[in-house]
């Protein structure tokens, strides 16, 4: 689940801060009300966003891609509407089977263990590669590069590092097999999950509700540069942008707690 804090207390905007910061600053935030995004529908969101990604010189979207980038998350989808409970991640759960810690604050996916993670994050692969198999392979790198990431800075125990390194391992077969079966070069298949990891980090940004002026590690403009955020009048700006015109974006989000009178609340947003 990804959180959106309601009443997050406004920065002074004075320079740029890494987006992934200011996303994760987000859910570690304790609030009285929130927003929850499910994970998938994150994942659509970054999906509508690269059906806009037009970068000269680069390759041009495809369905495949967008379809791929749309379903990187959707291995979550039992977890975040409780149909299958952590198993892993200590949690207790509200009537609507919210997973809760124990404050009795929403989980976001940052809490999650990684006998639970790993779960999902294979069940998003084999969602994305029944698709087509250039999309099974940008889902399985975004993964791997995560994975790998997490065990350089230590982030996990030791028993969960077995556990990534196993899911690393497997995950480099996978490749390997799917590469024979799509004909995109290595750079390509870089290119594009570079690509799925610039539109999942900039839903996550949207949907977090943080305000600040960002930018973004993924380089993926023909001159290498550095993708910023700004908000102007209401509109995120990205500059240089990747897009090729402004985009409208929206999706659902549950209330916590429950709202009697509204379950659900539409969030929505313009980028350009």
């Amino acid at each position: 689940m990804v959180l959106r804090p309601e009443g997050l207390p406004e920065l002074p905007k004075c320079g740029f801060v890494s987006a992934w910061d200011a996303v994760a600053s987000t859910q570690k935030t304790t609030s009285a009300k929130y927003h929850l995004v499910r994970q998938p529908d994150h994942a659509r969101l970054a999906g509508q966003i690269a059906q806009q990604i037009s970068i000269a010189g680069a390759p041009a979207v495809d369905d495949d891609i967008v379809r791929g980038i749309s379903l990187h998350d959707e291995g979550w989808a039992d977890f975040d509407c409780g149909r299958e409970r952590l198993g892993a991640t200590h949690a207790r759960y509200d009537e609507n089977n919210v997973a809760l810690n124990a404050d009795g604050k929403p989980l976001s996916f940052l809490d999650i263990k990684a006998g639970d993670f790993l779960r999902a994050w294979r069940g998003s692969i084999e969602c994305a590669e029944a698709v087509a198999p250039i999309a099974g392979l940008i889902v399985s790198e975004h993964f791997r590069r995560i994975g790998e990431f997490g065990v350089s800075l230590s982030t996990y125990s030791d028993s969960d590092t077995q556990q990534v390194r196993e899911f690393l391992a497997h995950e480099e077969q996978r490749q390997s097999r799917l590469r024979r079966l799509q004909g995109r070069s290595e750079k390509e298949v870089a290119y594009w999950t570079d690509v799925l990891q610039f539109c999942d980090l900039l839903s996550l940004y949207l949907c977090c509700g943080s305000e600040e002026n960002v930018e973004f590690p993924q380089r993926i403009g023909p001159k290498g540069e550095t993708i910023r955020l700004q908000r102007e009048n209401g509109v995120n700006v990205l500059s240089p942008s990747p897009l090729a015109r402004e985009a409208e974006v929206s999706l659902e989000a549950q209330s916590y707690p429950a709202d009697l009178h509204a379950s659900s609340t539409k969030l929505g947003w313009r980028v350009r």
